[in-house]
């Protein structure tokens, strides 16, 4: 199983948007630039919020990119954190506002990703009850989007990514860059950006936020509509 990483980021204050697009995809080349994190990277992938999203329901204008960042292991993960201290966190700096809102751990494949258009939403569990019973709300919620015809049927890939937090005695709490502040993500694929706003429009999907206010952290929620470039691996 991955270990996956994805961040939101804002751009530096003043800078507009182009200038900032132009700036993260030189990040892109930048960190494939560094074998020693760049050999240890399966996919990778940079995430453009779209443009106008106004009418969809609860997507975020406030974040200006969307990162994947696709490990062998979590174990790899943790090898590289003084490369990713040293080398990559320096060029994230010229380029980024500040710390990301993340979730980091492993993914489950609930429908094999296609669509590169994407409706990503980072969340938090309700409360401790909700977060002990995680693994089975999850699987029933996967089960019941898939479920709805005109919100999982119009999919084109489904995945839920289950933050993972680092062990006590690994150190790691000292590097802010390693934790993440949301307990989960899910990431819906479209064929295409039309698919999506249709999907987002559509009543299921509105069934589909009441399933989800059942057992997460509203005020918690990010939602973004973006569109994927992929920089190394497949669409999957």
């Amino acid at each position: 199983m991955q270990f996956h990483n994805t961040y939101l980021q804002k751009r530096q204050p003043g800078m507009s948007y182009r200038d900032f697009q132009r700036l993260w995809r030189s990040h892109g080349d930048y960190a494939a630039s560094v074998p020693a994190f760049w050999d240890n990277v399966e996919r990778y992938v940079q995430n453009d919020p779209v443009e106008e999203p106004a009418g969809i329901p609860g997507v975020s204008t406030e974040f200006d990119a969307v990162g994947e960042i696709y490990y062998t292991s979590y174990e790899t993960w943790v090898s590289m954190r003084d490369v990713m201290w040293n080398e990559i966190k320096p060029d994230e700096q010229r380029v980024f506002a500040g710390p990301p809102t993340a979730v980091r751990g492993d993914r489950t494949v609930h429908q094999q990703p296609e669509g590169l258009h994407k409706l990503f939403t980072f969340a938090s569990f309700k409360d401790e009850e909700a977060r002990a019973d995680g693994a089975r709300l999850l699987a029933d919620h996967a089960a019941a989007t898939l479920a709805l015809p005109d919100f999982g049927g119009k999919l084109a890939g489904f995945t839920t990514t289950t933050a993972r937090q680092a062990p006590a005695d690994s150190g790691m709490a000292a590097v802010p860059q390693t934790a993440s502040n949301r307990d989960l993500l899910f990431i819906h694929h479209f064929t295409s950006e039309d698919a999506a706003r249709s999907a987002l429009k559509s009543a299921d999907y509105l069934r589909l936020q009441t399933l989800e206010d059942r057992f997460l952290d509203w005020d918690s929620r990010i939602v973004i509509l973006t569109r994927g470039w992929v920089f190394k691996g497949d669409n999957g």
